[in-house]
Order: C-alpha cells, then sequence, then structure tokens
C-alpha cells in the first residue's frame, strides 16, 4: 500500500460528488487521502498491484489515469492513456475495465 502513498502526488482537491479521473502525476496527498477514505483496505491494495505492474513495465505517472468517486465504479478504475488497457478494483477484486475513460 505505500507504493500508492508515494506513487500519488498536485491539482487542488476538486471534491467528492461526481466522478474524477486524474492522470496519477496530478493526484495531490489530498485527494489521496480521500481517495483511501473512500475506498476499502482491498481495493487500495489492488490499486498498489496494478500500480506496482505499471512501474514495473515503466510506463510513466502522466500516462496512467485513476477514476474514483464513480457511481458506476463500486471501488477505483485504472486505465493507461490512448489505450483500451484499464481495470477496476471492486470488492477487493481486479476485474477488467468498464469503458472507464483513459484520457481527459
Amino acid at each position: 500500500m505505500r507504493i500508492v502513498i508515494l506513487a500519488l502526488s498536485a491539482l487542488p482537491f476538486a471534491g467528492a460528488a461526481q466522478a474524477d479521473t486524474l492522470p496519477l502525476s496530478k493526484i495531490n496527498r489530498k485527494i489521496e487521502s480521500h481517495i483511501q477514505r473512500s475506498n476499502t483496505t482491498q481495493n487500495m491494495q489492488c490499486l498498489a498491484f496494478i500500480l506496482k505492474d505499471f512501474q514495473e513495465r515503466k510506463i510513466r505517472k502522466s500516462d496512467i489515469y485513476v477514476t474514483f468517486d464513480d457511481s458506476n465504479i463500486d471501488g477505483l478504475g485504472v486505465g493507461l492513456a490512448e489505450t483500451d488497457e484499464n481495470y477496476t478494483c471492486e470488492a477487493g477484486e481486479l476485474r477488467p475495465g468498464k469503458g472507464m475513460p483513459t484520457s481527459v
């Protein structure tokens, strides 16, 4: 789970009422804290697993998009910019994405 804390890093907090999709490079500590509070430990572990895989594949943080506070996802979404590769972490399970946008 430490990977998430260290990997997340510079936008003002946008609020929690609507779905947000942000590049990993734009997630600051306040947003990270909100994501952790609004998700289960299992979903956060799932996210850490995905981020570790992306890190090992040397994918830039600016190319990794995280979706949170989405009423269509019971957890988190993670995707790569300009690709169809995306996943969700729901109930602590890694699942293929549900059409999550991978760019903003």
